[in-house]
């Protein structure tokens, strides 16, 4: 107990001790410890019989049948931002599960596995009361297509691969990419040749040499040397060229112009007319 004692203008604490009660509060609380773990193991003993689980199961199914009597069980499913995973993939992700009402579903395991779907890159799901699920998915979007010893496959801008993709489907929109590790550096060339939309309109496919330059193939036979650095200024150069001379119809094979200085070509003749002039 704590007095306060005011002495000549002074406040002055004194601390009052009884020591009768020194020892005791130990032993009232090991007491109470001992009587919240007996009633512990009598409650866990409790809920661990056969009679308490027949009449939980019981209570539950009851409440099961109530809420599904007022409609609280999955009748809808809407999905959106599939456009290449199948809505039949999705489903049979949710029908794996056991559940009666819209309650037993559970949501988080349903993310969890949609996300080992390669297609996937993000996906959120929301319960809608009283008998919906709401699915909204954002895609990996394939940037090239990367052709390998063990075939064919579609990547991403990361380089990662959508090993469950239909590469056919996509044959005529992305362009082919190849060599080793071409993958993990497709994006960057990619982006830079875009900025030229027509003549990124004729590419037909991209080698990465030694892992250091790139190699651009033209739908009209024509192969462009690129240097290893300022890419983006030799590919301007190109783009000048074509747009001036339309070296994409001069029947070119080449294009060398790895060194700014200076650009070599080579051209396809005709054997065939090459030898009858000659003859004449």
């Amino acid at each position: 107990m704590n007095l306060l004692i005011q002495k000549s203008g002074k406040i002055i604490y004194e601390n009052n001790v009884n020591r009768n009660t020194i020892g005791k509060y130990p032993k009232i609380q090991f007491i109470i410890l001992c009587l919240v773990l007996v009633l512990f193991s009598v409650i866990f003993n409790f809920y661990n019989s056969k009679k308490y689980n027949s009449k939980l199961k019981n209570i539950i199914e009851n409440t099961n049948t109530l809420l599904i009597n007022y409609g609280f069980y999955l009748q809808n499913i809407y999905i959106s931002g599939n456009n290449n995973l199948r809505r039949e993939d999705i489903l049979s992700i949710i029908n794996d599960q056991e559940y009666k009402t819209i309650f037993d579903i559970n949501l988080f395991k349903i993310r969890n596995n949609l996300l080992l779907n390669e297609w996937i890159e993000t996906v959120k799901i929301e319960r809608t009361l009283p008998s919906s699920i709401k699915i909204q998915i954002i895609e990996k979007k394939p940037v090239a297509i990367w052709q390998t010893k063990l075939g064919n496959k579609l990547i991403t801008k990361d380089g990662s691969i959508i090993s469950n993709a239909n590469v056919t489907a996509f044959k005529n929109n992305l362009p082919i990419i190849i060599g080793k590790g071409a993958n993990k550096d497709a994006f960057l060339i990619l982006q830079i040749l875009k900025k030229n939309p027509d003549l990124y309109n004729n590419v037909w496919s991209i080698s990465y040499i030694n892992k250091r330059r790139w190699n651009v193939h033209l739908n009209q036979g024509l192969i462009v040397l690129l240097p290893r650095t300022k890419i983006y200024d030799a590919w301007t150069k190109i783009g000048f060229l074509q747009k001036k001379y339309k070296i994409l119809d001069i029947g070119l094979t080449e294009i060398d112009i790895r060194n700014k200085n200076q650009i070599f070509a080579k051209i396809n003749f005709d054997k065939k007319l090459y030898l009858k002039r000659k003859k004449l």
